[in-house]
């Protein structure tokens, strides 16, 4: 019994110390790793489905004088650690919210890839913290 109990310790130590290496190491402009299961565009480049590590590049594009927008921020899609396209991802904060209607809910930590109505659009939402990342990629046809 007391054997059991120290190889149950001895594992749950060297599972922590492998979690806490993880952690530190872990590169602060990675978004998240999504799976995407059918050809899309981003930025105008073809992305054959495949799974892709999303990185935040703090780049933003210059706002328009004349026209209002939401905040914005290009992301990488890397593979094998190589950038294969950039697509802008629209922020929304949790503070900045409107009060009612259905965008009033804010959106729990995690990411989601969904398939948008009529099949025209991807869409990746990636919440971490208060901020939440869209981008919305065309479905690639033909």
């Amino acid at each position: 019994m007391r054997l059991a109990l120290l190889i149950a310790c001895a594992l749950s130590v060297g599972s922590l110390h492998a979690q806490s290496t993880r952690s530190v190491s872990a590169d602060a402009s990675v978004l998240t790793t999504v799976r995407i299961t059918t050809p899309v565009k981003a930025g105008g480049t073809p992305l054959p489905a495949g799974t892709y590590e999303l990185r935040l590049t703090g780049e933003h594009p210059a706002p328009a004088a004349t026209e209002e927008r939401p905040d914005q921020e290009w992301v990488e899609f890397t593979s094998n650690g190589k950038v294969v396209a950039r697509e802008l991802a629209e922020i929304q904060y949790d503070d900045d919210l409107p009060a009612v209607g259905a965008s009033s809910e804010k959106a729990r930590n995690g990411t989601r890839v969904e398939m948008l109505k009529d099949g025209e659009f991807l869409r990746i939402s990636v919440k971490r913290e208060v901020n939440r990342y869209l981008i919305y990629l065309p479905v690639k046809t033909g």
